[in-house]
């Protein structure tokens, strides 16, 4: 008599994603999404951990609201403010500065792995949007800082100049003073 083998499968169990399991995990996906972000080490000063704080709790609850069929209240400042704060960051990358955001997909598909793949699509599509959204919004704002920064380059060699031509008129009234 042959030995037959038997393959074991693992049937993984798909679950639907609800609002209410995403609430339940509200508070540590939001806060393993600032580990992420800046480091468990990271101190600023109070007021900037307060706005961080405040940016990307909304910005959790907003992707919570759009996945619930739900219209956000203010996603699109929070976001604003996210990448308001990291534009000004010079060694940080466009890229570096989405994958932020993308990072945050990520921490939820790791929290919810069995979920059905309707859900994850339609996660996918929220982030899909709000990577696009953060992008614009980064690109504008650092448009904006190099705008500030050529108009300041602007004034300090006015000032030059004026300092120039103040020289030059000195060293002219002194070269045509007669000493009797």
């Amino acid at each position: 008599m042959e030995k037959k083998e038997i393959k074991e499968t693992k049937v993984r169990k798909v679950i639907r994603l609800r609002e209410k399991d995403l609430r339940r995990v509200q508070k540590a996906i939001h806060e393993e999404w600032k580990k992420m972000m800046f480091g468990e080490r990271f101190k600023a000063a109070i007021e900037v951990e307060e706005y961080l704080d405040d940016c990307t709790s909304r910005i959790v609850s907003g992707v919570i609201d759009l996945f619930s069929g739900n219209d956000p209240e203010d996603l699109d400042e929070a976001v604003d403010n996210l990448m308001r704060y990291l534009a000004t960051d010079r060694f940080l990358s466009p890229g570096d500065a989405i994958m932020m955001l993308l990072n945050l997909k990520e921490l939820i598909y790791s929290m919810f792995p069995n979920m059905s793949i309707d859900d994850y699509r339609k996660l996918d599509r929220i982030f899909y949007n709000l990577a696009r959204l953060s992008f614009d919004r980064y690109a504008g704002i650092r448009e904006e800082i190099f705008e500030l920064r050529l108009m300041e380059k602007e004034k300090e060699k006015r000032m030059l100049e004026r300092s120039i031509e103040l020289a030059l008129e000195d060293q002219e009234f002194y070269d045509n003073m007669r000493v009797e």
